[in-house]
């Protein structure tokens, strides 16, 4: 199957030449097989790739052809505000915002895809899905695995970047976003900016760091992360992190959202526990009436 339908073109260098090739390939590939000219370029690169790469595919041509073309472009977007941005408007002087798909890889996990058919389908769960009903919510994304050989990129992201701000931040918009009007991309993403434009400032009082030490998994011996290889010996890097979060919004006020995730925890795991109040008692509410 693969043999049949797959091919390689190398792009040496990565010269304007070497572009203009892989152009010339496509096409003959397209005509070649009576294919309408549909195109995706997925970009699976390190950060200080992106850059080139897309201006390369532009002046090539590449950001146009016959049929619809679209650029996939995995994390990391940027490694801060200003460098997402320039990125951004890097990425818009070639390709349209409609052939753009900034993807998160953890959206397409089956779990992670029920939550929105859990909440909106189920009458009885979104009645209590609002402060009146919920006390907190905890959102954990746990990891047994270290770095495996990933020293060069997690020194310069840690838990926060590497995790939180993608991963852990999508699961969050979609246990708290609103229902959207309709199901297509916009919309949904539209709700699920406005859960981020309501998340209320972090304080120092609201984040724990932390860095795994030398211990045991399953009975056998791992190194704490200074010591794993490529790792700086004093390393302030953080391989774990936990967030209290607030929303300021009708639905989540006063309601607590825990969040953290970690490397070298004791099993693999990816929750979301909403954790329901109490219903108070006839007779708490009989004490109320008579005070």
């Amino acid at each position: 199957f693969c043999r049949d339908r797959l091919r390689f073109q190398g792009l040496g260098k990565e010269t304007p030449e070497d572009y203009r090739a892989l152009s010339q390939r496509i096409q003959a590939l397209e005509k070649a097989s009576g294919l309408p000219g549909n195109r995706v370029f997925y970009l699976a690169l390190p950060l200080e790739a992106f850059g080139p790469t897309l201006t390369a595919l532009g002046e090539a041509g590449l950001s146009r052809g016959p049929g619809f073309t679209r650029v996939v472009i995995e994390k990391p977007f940027g490694e801060d505000l200003k460098s997402a941005e320039a990125l951004n408007a890097l990425l818009h002087q070639h390709f349209e915002e409609k052939q753009v798909y900034r993807i998160d890889h953890y959206l397409g996990k089956e779990t992670v895809q029920n939550l929105l058919v859990f909440r909106f389908a189920n009458m009885f769960v979104e009645s209590l899905w609002n402060r009146q009903g919920v006390d907190h919510v905890e959102i954990t994304v746990a990891e047994s695995l270290g770095l495996e050989g990933r020293a060069g990129y997690y020194e310069t992201s840690g838990a926060l970047r590497d995790m939180i701000q993608n991963h852990v931040t999508q699961i969050l918009t979609l246990v708290a976003m609103e229902p959207p009007a309709t199901r297509d991309e916009d919309t949904i993403r539209n709700e699920k900016v406005k859960v981020l434009r309501s998340a209320v400032r972090l304080t120092a009082a609201d984040v724990v760091r932390g860095q795994y030490t030398a211990g045991t998994v399953a009975g056998k011996a791992v190194p704490g992360y200074r010591e794993e290889p490529g790792v700086d010996p004093k390393s302030g890097t953080e391989t774990f992190v936990a967030l209290r979060m607030k929303i300021a919004n009708w639905r989540w006020q006063g309601v607590p959202f825990f969040v953290r995730t970690g490397k070298r925890m004791p099993a693999k795991s990816t929750r979301v526990v909403v954790i329901f109040r109490a219903p108070r008692s006839p007779s708490s509410r009989a004490r109320r009436t008579t005070r």
